[in-house]
């Protein structure tokens, strides 16, 4: 019995990490159409590479190199994508298109120049299951905030009363995809959708921005708590992981914060 074989049968896998791009992909940060902007793309294939590693033969594998250039000519010869999840999923023809077999195909895209407040950029995970006809795993479906940088009264000490100090956030969205529970579970005023384009992504980031700026807790506990009800009870958004830093709290410490997750429980709202 090849004891190596059974044990990594599909947990092997072929990455590329942050390969860097350009390409129309919505609207830009300025809210303008048909402008370019950086993608940085990391792309994890699942694949057996145990008859490869033991004859130590290339043919018997994916390339790495060639799912690079096929992703970069693809994208370079498309140019222009309506938002991140349609970009994410023609990466899945891409898959299929050049036969590169293997399972679960991850796609993890960043948008660094999107967002003139998240300084880190916009960005989207997915995941296509294996098979002969990718289909999407709904429940890999993540929209990520990077680095959102902004300012609020937020402490418990005498001085941190006084004026705004920064805090650092970052977000991990999923949206319900279930297309009837806006309509059956939701209050009525729900109706906007973090589906990847930049129309709506400009409707949730105004509300969390002026959430923050407006606020004025004595603890980042109620602050990220604060955003992730916001998020929940207002968008069809299934769950959400805030994480909220305060660069300056300590002397001698980069940042300390704190990070929730929470998420929207039909029966009786959040959880």
């Amino acid at each position: 019995m090849n004891i190596l074989k059974t044990r990594l049968d599909t947990q092997d896998i072929i990455f590329l990490k942050n390969l860097h791009l350009s390409a129309v992909v919505g609207k830009d940060a300025w809210g303008r159409a048909a402008k370019a902007q950086p993608v940085v793309l990391s792309i994890a294939l699942q694949q057996n590479l145990v008859n490869a590693a033991a004859r130590d033969d290339i043919n018997q594998t994916v390339s790495y190199g060639q799912i690079c250039k096929d992703v970069t000519k693809y994208v370079e010869t498309a140019k222009s994508f309506d938002d991140l999840l349609s970009f994410n999923n023609s990466l899945c023809q891409v898959a299929s298109l050049n036969k590169w077999g293997g399972g679960n195909l991850d796609v993890f895209t960043i948008l660094p120049k999107a967002s003139l407040r998240a300084e880190g950029g916009l960005g989207l995970s997915t995941s296509f299951l294996g098979g002969k006809e990718r289909m999407i795993d709904d429940s890999s479906v993540k929209f990520l905030v990077k680095d959102m940088k902004l300012y609020c009264i937020i402490g418990v000490n005498s001085h941190e009363r006084m004026s705004k100090q920064l805090v650092v956030i970052n977000l991990m969205i999923e949206e319900d995809r279930a297309e009837n529970r806006a309509q059956t579970t939701r209050k009525a005023q729900v109706t906007r959708r973090i589906d990847g384009h930049a129309s709506n992504w400009k409707l949730l980031l105004p509300d969390l921005i002026q959430t923050v700026e407006s606020s004025g807790y004595e603890t980042l506990e109620s602050l990220a708590t604060e955003i992730a009800t916001t998020a929940l009870t207002g968008y069809t958004v299934s769950s959400i992981d805030v994480s909220v830093e305060k660069p300056s709290a300590l002397a001698f410490v980069e940042g300390a914060g704190v990070q929730i997750k929470r998420t929207f429980a039909e029966d009786s709202g959040l959880k």
